[in-house]
């Protein structure tokens, strides 16, 4: 029942958007209708599903469009697998690339099923209590796109409230940090009404440590050191969370969900997924009821100069290879490379992977150890880990270093993590807090570099590095060729997408496109 609500629900709330497809113009089903349906707790359960299943969206195409190609390629973790040109990866931006506009148009989907609910709260048959927890979560799934638009957009059209006209829609480009101080309000109202924990069909919701997290990844990538030092150190301070004992661990589809985790995508087979796919899944289509991530074929080998890899093609296309640069970034027996990168010999899918199939020598492994295969490439299930505890302890050692100086804190954090990698500190010498700033920082960017990798963090803090001219992207990155040569300032944002500057007159594409 509550599938079939959330369906309805999603078309109903479908009417006006950025960039929606034309297959998503459906007709109401039955009678259900704003002023029948938003009225009690089971209502706004089912409700407040749909700005979840919207972030299914940014992963589930076995082509790679919205995270892999929008967000992971321009890193300078991942190499392109042809030998011709990729827009994306080789920093050939332009107004007319379909990922970036599908990021785009997916972010406002969401808003607008946050939007949604929050139009909808102050009038429904609940306790106050009841309306701040839903008011919660919509406000933390309305702050992650909006943050998702700030750091790829710069300045974006702001739409706070439900728009249900087309007039309403004619929004142009927020005023400059505008759509992050919304993000900020968002997240401490979030933090502070969010349960911090969830059980049973609820697993994977938002958290109060999630939205807090969140919020002192905003203040970092603000400059506001000192308040991201607060929220990241009371996360770690509040033993709700812990590290695994294994690194690899985190990304095993037995293991989603775990004590490290502060966030995860919901990916599932079948309608038992209660982030229910509601954008696709049509009758008669073969993934009804499907909510699977595309990762697989995307980070799988597939074929180089004619010599294929295990299931090339049908399993793995081999459209992400691990970049010389990262591969030499790991110090020499890093435990965590072997869960990070498929190297010449190591056991890949009941052979030995060779480095002759990929053009870099090395394929992504981050998630794939355990991967279970179903019958459709972009059917992969386990789960996205967008927040995870190693990742606050980095941030947190970077917010202690430069906003309060903190040598020694910075070094505590990072040992932390790298200790967890090595317990025996034979191979991974802790980092010493006699040493400068400067040092340390560089030890900070280095651990976030190694064990974050392939997981969506790589560019924008490469970008948020930049700004703060703590590097130069063009003197001390290693994109390779033609990225290197193609990248300048105007890759620090993407272009907005045409269809967008066509339909809203009043927004103004970003400079250099």
């Amino acid at each position: 029942m509550k599938t079939k609500i959330l369906s309805s629900l999603l078309i109903l709330s479908l009417g006006i958007g950025f960039g929606c497809d034309d297959k998503l113009d459906l007709p109401p089903l039955g009678e259900l209708n704003s002023e029948t349906f938003y009225k009690t707790v089971e209502d706004f359960e089912a409700a407040s599903l749909g700005p979840y299943s919207t972030l299914l969206n940014f992963y589930f195409d076995q082509n790679g469009q919205g995270h892999y190609n929008g967000i992971e390629y321009p890193s300078d973790d991942t190499r392109h697998g042809g030998q011709g040109v990729n827009n994306n990866n080789d920093f050939i931006w332009l107004p007319n690339n379909g990922d970036f506009a599908w990021l785009y148009s997916q972010s406002y989907k969401g808003i607008m099923r946050a939007n949604v609910i929050l139009n909808e709260v102050p009038n429904a048959d609940m306790v106050d209590q009841e309306k701040a927890r839903f008011e919660a979560e919509a406000k933390f799934l309305r702050a992650y796109f909006y943050f998702l638009l700030a750091n790829n957009w710069g300045n974006p059209p702001l739409i706070s409230e439900l728009t249900t006209t087309l007039e309403g829609a004619q929004v142009g480009n927020s005023q400059p940090g505008e759509v992050l101080n919304l993000v900020e309000t968002d997240l401490i109202f979030a933090k502070e009404n969010l349960p911090r924990s969830w059980t049973g069909t609820d697993l994977g919701r938002a958290t109060a440590g999630a939205a807090q997290a969140l919020l002192g990844k905003v203040y970092l990538y603000r400059e506001k050191y000192s308040q991201a030092a607060v929220e990241l150190n009371a996360v770690i301070g509040s033993g709700t969370y812990t590290l695994l004992d294994k690194f690899g661990d985190n990304f095993r589809e037995s293991l989603e969900n775990n004590r490290e985790s502060l966030f995860e995508i919901q990916f599932t087979r079948g309608d038992f997924n209660t982030w229910l796919p509601a954008d696709f899944g049509l009758e008669g289509n073969q993934n009804v009821g499907h909510a699977g991530t595309g990762r697989a074929i995307v980070f799988r080998a597939s074929c180089f100069l004619g010599i294929c890899a295990p299931g090339a093609n049908g399993q793995g296309y081999g459209r992400m290879h691990a970049t010389k640069s990262l591969q030499k970034e790991f110090e020499q027996g890093d435990p965590r490379i072997i869960s990070t990168i498929y190297r010449q010999g190591d056991p890949y899918f009941g052979s030995s992977f060779d480095s002759l199939w990929s053009i870099t020598g090395a394929t992504p492994s981050k998630y794939l150890m355990d991967y279970i295969s179903y019958d459709q490439p972009n059917a992969g299930t386990n789960n996205e880990r967008v927040i995870r505890l190693a990742d606050v302890f980095l941030m947190a050692a970077e917010a202690e270093l430069l906003g309060n100086n903190n040598v020694s804190k910075a070094a505590e954090y990072v040992n932390i993590v790298r200790n967890r990698a090595d317990p025996t500190g034979a191979i991974l010498a802790p980092r010493s807090a006699a040493i400068s700033p400067d040092a340390m920082l560089k030890f900070i960017m280095h651990e976030r570099r190694v064990e974050l990798a392939f997981e969506g963090h790589r560019y924008a803090d490469l970008v948020r590095w930049h700004n703060a001219s703590i590097i130069d992207i063009p003197n001390d990155i290693d994109f390779g060729n033609p990225g290197n040569q193609n990248w300048n300032e105007t890759y620090l944002l993407k272009p907005y997408p045409q269809r967008e500057l066509d339909l809203v007159q009043s927004l103004s594409q970003n400079p250099g496109y």
